[in-house]
Formats: structure tokens, sequence, C-alpha cells
């Protein structure tokens, strides 16, 4: 008997196109291209970024008025205190640095940190120390404590005192300053040692003195005042390790054309089979 040929069996399987795939090579000219692409349009921003570290123009302590102490400051000495010493008496930094003096006009403060030695605690335990924008000026004169100079010195002519702005004709609207409630940065300090302070409440505080360098009467330094033995003394000006206000900030200007965008080159549509 003859055998039939036997009709092709069907699969049920239809033909495949042939899909293109990207080689690693492919991937990777894509990858830097796309790299390239975003650097480009941020890069300029980075480069005109510029810093500037500043020591304080004035620092003052502001030493709880007992009337028994009479009005006492410390404009030349190598610390300020803020916080309750032993004794239950208040102490209370001022600081100012002259920002119109040292960031061209116009420029757009994008970051700043306040950095302070504290050099002596009564105790390690950490405390909340906060920064405060003062709202009047204040001032300096010769007054020099001895010692740890916790106690201060008799206030001379022009230094700032817990009731004088500047001793002994101008006075604070209320005693221990005139300062915003609204707190420009906190930071907990503990045990001897460097402390830094950075917010955005301070970029704006900075950013204003520099439009209006007539409000600029810098910061106060506000310890923890709830308890005795909360008192921390920080390093002035006059010291060998002053504290140090890093600015950076963006010079006023045209901006640099950024760099175009490379496009990559459009890949052979693939083709049926």
């Amino acid at each position: 008997m003859v055998e039939r040929d036997r009709p092709a069996r069907r699969t049920g399987r239809t033909a495949r196109r042939s899909v293109p795939t990207l080689s690693r090579t492919g991937f990777k000219t894509l990858l830097t291209l796309a790299l390239v692409a975003i650097l480009g349009g941020i890069g300029p921003s980075f480069a005109m970024a510029q810093l500037a570290n500043i020591n304080p123009l004035k620092d003052n302590t502001l030493y709880e008025y007992v009337p028994a102490d009479g009005d006492l400051s410390n404009a030349l000495g190598f610390h300020f205190f803020a916080g309750e010493t032993a004794m239950g008496e208040l102490r209370r930094g001022v600081l100012a640095f002259d920002i119109a003096g040292n960031i061209p006009a116009g420029s757009t403060i994008l970051g700043v940190t306040l950095s302070l030695n504290m050099s002596r605690t009564g105790v390690d335990t950490a405390r909340t120390v906060e920064l405060h924008k003062l709202l009047a000026d204040w001032g300096e004169g010769t007054s020099q404590a001895t010692g740890d100079e916790g106690m201060g010195a008799p206030a001379t002519p022009n230094d700032a005192t817990w009731r004088h702005r500047f001793f002994d004709t101008i006075f604070w609207t209320t005693e221990g300053g005139d300062f915003s409630a609204t707190v420009s940065a906190s930071q907990s300090v503990g045990p001897v040692g460097v402390y830094t302070w950075s917010s955005s409440q301070m970029r704006a505080d900075v950013q204003s003195w520099l439009d209006d360098p007539a409000s600029n009467f810098g910061w106060l330094v506000l310890g923890d005042e709830s308890d005795i033995l909360t008192a921390k003394r920080f390093d002035t000006r006059e010291s060998a390790s002053p504290p140090v206000l890093t600015i950076q900030y963006r010079p006023a200007g045209p901006r640099p054309t950024p760099t175009p965008r490379a496009r990559p080159t459009p890949l052979p549509r693939p083709t049926a089979h």
C-alpha cells in the first residue's frame, strides 16, 4: 500500500518580527549624552557660587543687671556667654558681621553657616542655644573682664549692657536686648568643641542685611535660661578661635549661557522580515 504524503503539521506559531536590541556600546552612548545634557543645564549655577568667611565686626556679653554689681560688659574680652550661671544670673551674647563690606551688592545669598568655639561649660549636658535677629544697634566700649570673664567688668562708654545699647545714655526697649521672637537657628551644645548653626532663616537674615545694611544689628545668642549651670562660654573675635560666618553667594550680573544640550542621533527603524 502506497503511503500518502502527510500534510505538513501546522504549529500555530506565527513568524516573529526581528526587534533590534540596543547594543552595550549604544547604551553607553545614550547614557553619556544624557549626563552631558543634565550637567550642561546645572553647571553654570555651581560655577557662579562663591564663598566668603567673615569674622565678627563686634561681639559682647549682656550680663544680667544686679544693682549691687552695677552695669557690666566685656567689649574687649576673649569670650562671650549664653545661658544661666551657677548663681542664677543670665548671660546673653551679641555679635554682628559686616555683610555689605564683604559681599558684593546685589548678590543672592545661597547659604549661611555660623561656627562658634565653645571653650568652657559648667557641665557637659547638652543645652539648646538659639540665634535671634537683633532689632536695634549696640556697641563695644573698652571694658575687659578678667579671669574666666564670667563676671564681666564695669561698663565703659558705648558698651552694650543688659540695660543699655550704648552705655550709659541709650537703653534697650526691653532689658536683656531687643530681638526677634523668631528663632533664626538653634543648636544643641554639650561638651567643649566647635558648633555650627545654619538654616534658611539665617540665609534670609543675611540677605536682608545685604539688601539693607542699615538694618544689620547682628544676632543675639540665647542660651538655656530654664535652670542654673546652663551657661556656655564661646570665644570672641579677639581670641585665637574667633567666630566665623561662612556665606555662599552668587554675585549679581548676567548668567553665562548654558551649554547647549546634545541630542542623540535617532536610531534607524527596524525593517520587517
